[in-house]
C-alpha cells in the first residue's frame, strides 16, 4: 500500500514539538496539546489498523496524526482572536512546508473557519480537541487535579444533560 502522507523527516514529531514550544510558553496549553495528541494518536492507530497499514506507510500515517494534534493550537497564545487563530498558524505551517492534510485538519478544528471536516484526521482532531478539554475539566475538580483520579461513571454523569425538573 502506497501512502500519500508526506514522510519527510523535516515534519516529524520532534519538529512539531520544537515549533509548539517555540510558540507556546504556557505549560497548560502544551499539556492540552499532549492530551489531544494522545487521543488523536489512538484514533490514528485504530484507523491504520482498519486500513491494514503496516511498515513505513503506517509510521508516516501515525506521525501525521501526532504532529497535527501537537500543532493544532500552537499559534493560540500569540494569536488568540477568532480572526487570527488558527489562520496565522496555518500560514506559518504552509510557509514551512508542512503537509496540506495537517493544515486542513487544523483549520477545520475551529468551527468558525468554514473549513469542512472531511477526512478521518479532520474529524478525529475536532472530536479529540473537545474531548481533551472536557476530560481536563473533569480532572481539575478532583482534589489531586489528576486525570488518573477521573472515573468513567463521573464523566458519564457530567455528559448527561441536566434534568428539566
Amino acid at each position: 500500500m502506497t501512502s500519500s502522507v508526506d514522510s519527510d523527516k523535516r515534519f516529524g514529531r520532534e519538529q512539531a514539538w520544537q515549533l509548539l514550544t517555540e510558540w507556546t510558553p504556557s505549560e497548560s496549553l502544551r499539556k492540552h496539546a499532549l492530551a489531544v495528541e494522545a487521543c488523536v494518536a489512538a484514533y490514528g492507530e485504530a484507523e491504520a489498523d482498519r486500513l491494514g497499514m503496516a511498515g513505513s506507510d503506517r509510521d508516516a500515517f501515525l506521525e501525521l496524526y501526532s504532529t497535527t494534534a501537537l500543532l493544532h493550537d500552537f499559534d493560540y497564545e500569540r494569536h488568540p482572536s477568532r480572526e487570527e487563530h488558527p489562520f496565522v498558524g496555518v500560514r506559518e505551517l504552509e510557509r514551512q512546508g508542512w503537509p496540506q492534510a495537517l493544515r486542513t485538519a487544523i483549520l477545520g478544528h475551529a468551527e468558525y473557519s468554514g473549513v469542512p471536516r472531511i477526512t478521518h484526521l479532520d474529524k478525529a482532531l475536532f472530536a479529540c480537541d473537545e474531548l481533551a478539554g472536557f476530560l481536563t475539566a473533569c480532572a481539575l475538580v478532583k482534589p489531586t487535579r489528576s486525570i488518573a483520579e477521573v472515573e468513567i461513571a463521573g464523566v458519564r454523569r457530567k455528559m448527561k444533560p441536566p434534568s428539566p425538573w
